[in-house]
């Protein structure tokens, strides 16, 4: 089908195993249930040795921590151990999270449901075939920590809630009851090769989930986007002194972050009463390569609001900021991106929930306009100034004008165009950002 959530009304790709016919390639192997006989490809020139082993793995969930809000799982530690091969999970049944374009199965390798204060620390994940870590409805404080999560068939972590109303008790609108995870920490970890089978996946992906911390890793080789917030739940999230790259290597759209907020939920995240304003998210200090087939380093589909992202170095992105959709409240400061399209791409807001672009440095690949918007100066148009486009011929254009000449009539103030620098320059612009 097509992402996740949409499917496809028309055929789309297939996948075939288990034919002996089509055993032409190291690694691959048949089984045959009539003979029960393994055919197996070697990889080299020799054959196998004789010690190695083949094992079939039946177990989808090694470890399983599951109490409930009333009566949580506290205080336990999982630290320094090895788990590997689960059984694949693609074929399993799946739910749709939220208003974001993914669909899920609600399990994974560790399984976190009704727990408080558990941390998973210097463990190594290898090889799970579904998704590497579920954390599931009621959690708190739950934390992966200096861990390596490597070759996972789906995503690598995963923050899942279940909200309420009065027709459907998992899929309603209303979160005021707590039964999600929040303030998870996911911090100093290793996480790559993500996305093996399932392509719609990512190093971590969260849906009706809050305030989460996502701190100091390390994230690449994935076949989607490098992060997933699939909605506007609660928010209070931060994104801060990762690098991602290596995104999108088997997909097109999205990049190292990617968000969605087309439906709204209720929660008290923000104010401490029930609101469907989520708190704001912050996205700094990180490095973020939109390479393969990325369209943005930080890509705000849909409606998604409220996020602040600044000190950021951004790369080779189409556009430095997006908002499309009915998205809002989006600001972006503080940032460097190199090698993009232009500096930003964005919808029409509404008087007083504005977008901001300010004190950012736009390494541009093109001489036009340096911002995408619909150019009407009213009170619904954007903030801009300060901002250093640099091009390759020095110049630049906004709404169609020479830059120089738009700043003139009294917009953009303190907006300044020059050449490109050099890569000397460059290296020393992101060690500035980081404090290097």
């Amino acid at each position: 089908g097509d992402q996740g959530a949409e499917g496809t009304p028309g055929g789309d790709g297939w996948y075939i195993e288990n034919v002996l016919e089509e055993l032409d390639s190291p690694l691959e192997w048949f089984f045959d249930p009539v003979d029960h006989l393994l055919y197996f490809v070697n990889n080299g020139t020799q054959p196998p040795y004789p010690e190695n082993q083949f094992v079939a793995v039946t177990n989808k969930v090694i470890f399983s921590l599951s109490g409930s809000q009333s009566h949580p799982v506290r205080n336990f530690t999982l630290r320094g151990v090895t788990v590997r091969d689960t059984a694949y999970t693609y074929m399993d049944p799946h739910g749709i999270p939220s208003g974001g374009d993914w669909a899920l199965e609600r399990q994974g390798g560790i399984f976190l449901q009704g727990t408080e204060n558990v941390v998973i620390e210097l463990c190594s994940l290898w090889q799970m075939d579904g998704n590497g870590i579920m954390i599931s409805g009621y959690n708190r404080y739950a934390t992966v920590n200096m861990s390596d999560i490597a070759w996972t068939g789906d995503t690598a972590i995963a923050a899942w809630g279940i909200t309420d109303d009065y027709k459907n008790p998992k899929q309603g609108v209303y979160g005021t009851d707590g039964n999600y995870p929040r303030y998870t920490q996911i911090l100093g970890n290793t996480i790559h090769e993500v996305g093996l089978y399932e392509k719609q996946s990512t190093f971590f992906m969260q849906a009706k989930t809050a305030e989460t911390t996502i701190r100091g890793n390390a994230m690449f080789n994935g076949a989607r986007a490098g992060i997933n917030f699939n909605d506007g739940f609660g928010g209070g999230d931060e994104l801060s002194w990762n690098i991602i790259f290596n995104t999108c290597r088997e997909s097109g759209d999205h990049g190292p972050f990617n968000s969605w907020d087309r439906e709204p939920f209720v929660t008290d995240v923000r104010t401490g009463k029930p609101s469907i304003y989520m708190q704001w998210r912050h996205i700094h200090h990180n490095w973020l390569i939109a390479n393969y087939e990325s369209q943005e380093a930080v890509d705000n589909d849909d409606g998604s609001a409220y996020y602040k992202t600044h000190h950021n170095y951004m790369a080779l992105s189409g556009n430095g900021m997006k908002n499309d959709f009915g998205g809002h409240d989006n600001h972006h400061y503080e940032n460097i991106y190199a090698f993009v399209g232009r500096g930003f791409s964005i919808c029409r807001q509404l008087p007083g929930h504005i977008d901001y672009f300010y004190n950012n440095t736009v390494i541009m690949e093109s001489t036009g306009d340096y911002g995408n918007w619909d150019c009407k100066e009213d009170d619904a148009a954007p903030v801009l100034h300060d901002n250093k486009i640099l091009t390759k011929s020095g110049t630049a254009k906004m709404c169609g004008k020479p830059l120089p000449e738009w700043v003139k009539e009294g917009h953009d103030r303190g907006t300044t165009e020059g050449v490109w620098p050099s890569t000397d320059e460059i290296i020393k612009m992101g060690k500035g950002l980081f404090g290097m």
